[in-house]
């Protein structure tokens, strides 16, 4: 399946449905010429960042947790760190992976949609 498609798939099935795409993601679009062919490329911007970049170092899950709610406020979306996270700009795949195993392991929840969606992140593990 390709990035696009997980990403449409991901927004449908998670807490972001509630808001538009076009909200809180812009696509950069860039038109050059690549060995004599015509060539458009659209590159997802995240609108709104939080300020720092949040990496899992030695943090517990349920520091995690925090900090990613607190992310979601910052961007005013909710699971909006989960695409930050699949975009690789301002949150860790590990932090990903480190939740995931929270979940896992039944110390940490999620919505049961965002849970589902993480945990399949997980297992198909793509960055965009």
């Amino acid at each position: 399946m390709h990035v696009r498609s997980f990403l449409a798939r991901y927004w449908e099935e998670s807490s972001a449905r509630a808001s538009r795409v076009y909200e809180h993601w812009a696509l950069d679009i860039r038109d050059f010429e690549h060995k004599g062919e015509r060539e458009l490329a659209f590159i997802p911007r995240p609108l709104h960042l939080p300020e720092e970049r949040l990496e899992a170092g030695d943090a517990s899950v349920h520091i995690l947790m925090d900090r990613i709610e607190a992310i979601d406020r910052e961007v005013r979306l909710p699971f909006g760190w989960f695409f930050l996270m699949t975009h690789g700009n301002r949150v860790s795949p590990e932090v990903g992976d480190a939740i995931a195993e929270g979940l896992r392991a039944g110390r940490v929840r999620l919505p049961d949609n965002d849970a589902w969606v993480l945990l399949r992140w997980a297992d198909e593990r793509y960055l965009f």
